[in-house]
């Protein structure tokens, strides 16, 4: 009977080891997915930063009311204004 114990005891310490190490990748997966997820959503804001900036440097240079498309990524730039969208959802908008 003693020895059962000490291999119920064996199978006891490795189902805890296994879920500990189990909850271990769970976390860095799901903190990998939101580093993921955190990157792509900075590159979207940089880019859009960007064609905002160049935007309003061309409507400096032209004193004209600019429309720019670039990718998915949509700026219009007037006097009072400067929006940037991404598939009809604005993403930036300055007003003066």
């Amino acid at each position: 009977m003693r020895k059962n114990k000490h291999h119920a005891f064996i199978l006891a310490d490795s189902l805890i080891a296994l879920t500990i190490i189990s909850l271990g990748i769970t976390f860095t997966l799901i903190c990998h997915q939101c580093l993921v997820r955190q990157t792509k959503q900075q590159y979207i804001n940089l880019a859009a930063h960007r064609i905002a900036k160049e935007a309003t440097d061309e409507l400096v240079a032209t004193q004209r009311p600019v429309y720019l498309r670039r990718d998915e990524l949509n700026a219009i730039a007037s006097e009072k204004k400067v929006v940037v969208s991404l598939d009809d959802q604005i993403i930036l908008e300055v007003r003066k």
